[in-house]
């Protein structure tokens, strides 16, 4: 699964994570579904960090390698 984490948020006390959901093409916030991103918006951003996961471990995407992903 694809993740993403706003590096705006980091100076509250909790970070949103957003996770790709193919059917819409766009990020949805995990604790609040009704926000979402687009995503190309996210992969192009780099004040998005881009994460690859599979529950275990995770790998950051690096910013010049994301537009080329899905």
């Amino acid at each position: 699964m694809i993740r993403a984490i706003y590096t705006g948020d980091v100076i509250f006390n909790e970070c949103n994570v957003f996770e790709y959901n193919s059917e819409t093409k766009s990020f949805h916030m995990i604790n609040d579904k009704e926000i979402s991103y687009p995503f190309e918006a996210v992969m192009s951003d780099k004040n998005f960090i881009v994460f690859i996961t599979d529950g275990e471990s995770a790998f950051q995407v690096e910013v010049k390698n994301r537009l080329d992903m899905v």
